[in-house]
């Protein structure tokens, strides 16, 4: 740890399972502020703002503050206001969409078509629209591309499979902005002004987490 400067964590599966916390995370968050080791949370979650983000670690006992969260759902805010704020066509869950709407395509012809988790909102008809757009030029944008995650109930299918579906039928290669893309967790380091070369990846996720730290 003495040649380390800086710590991302994973928060589900790492802080927590579903709605129930693993012992021992703010002790650990305690000590590293203690030991002014900076640190920034990583999530792939996008059916919570950063604000519902933070008072679910907080209904844990976890004291972090919202700044110090990096989810899916803000890269891909600050992805689209760094493009333009392109007319969208959002598939993306209700808790979110108020960040969203300034992006929403309404009446006009989207640019992109952007992808998060919607819980049990799936549906053919939605799916086919979005395949629909993209067939006639609009962009894939994905808010991540997760295999699974882990529940208390046991594993549970993420949009990977959804986006690689929509890939497959429409011949486009999908934007993936969460983690395992590079640049996510790049933007977490500059956040605490430091180098790959001198931060720790602790996630649960080989592919996502650790492989997406060590690319």
């Amino acid at each position: 740890m003495d040649q380390k400067r800086g710590i991302l964590f994973d928060l589900d599966g790492v802080f927590y399972v579903s709605n129930q916390a693993i012992d021992g995370g703010q002790k650990l968050i305690d000590s590293l502020r203690n030991k002014s080791i900076p640190f920034r949370f990583l999530t792939n979650t996008t059916t919570k703002t950063r604000r519902e983000i933070r008072e679910k670690l907080g209904s844990f006992g976890l004291l972090i503050d919202e700044k110090e969260i990096f989810s899916a759902a803000y890269i891909g805010i600050n992805y689209l206001r760094s493009i333009g704020s392109p007319p969208c066509h959002l598939l993306i869950h209700d808790n979110i969409y108020s960040d969203y709407s300034e992006f929403d395509v309404h009446d006009r012809k989207p640019e992109f078509v952007v992808i998060g988790d919607r819980g049990n909102k799936w549906n053919y008809d939605d799916l086919n629209k979005a395949f629909r757009y993209l067939m006639e030029g609009a962009g894939l944008i994905a808010l991540h591309k997760g295999r699974y995650f882990q529940t208390l109930q046991g594993l549970k299918i993420d949009i990977g499979a959804i986006i690689t579906g929509l890939e497959y039928s429409s011949g486009q290669t999908a934007i993936c902005l969460g983690k395992p893309n590079p640049n996510f967790f790049q933007t977490a380091l500059e956040d605490i002004s430091i180098g790959s070369g001198k931060a720790i990846m602790v996630g649960d996720d080989l592919i996502n987490d650790i492989g997406g730290a060590q690319r």
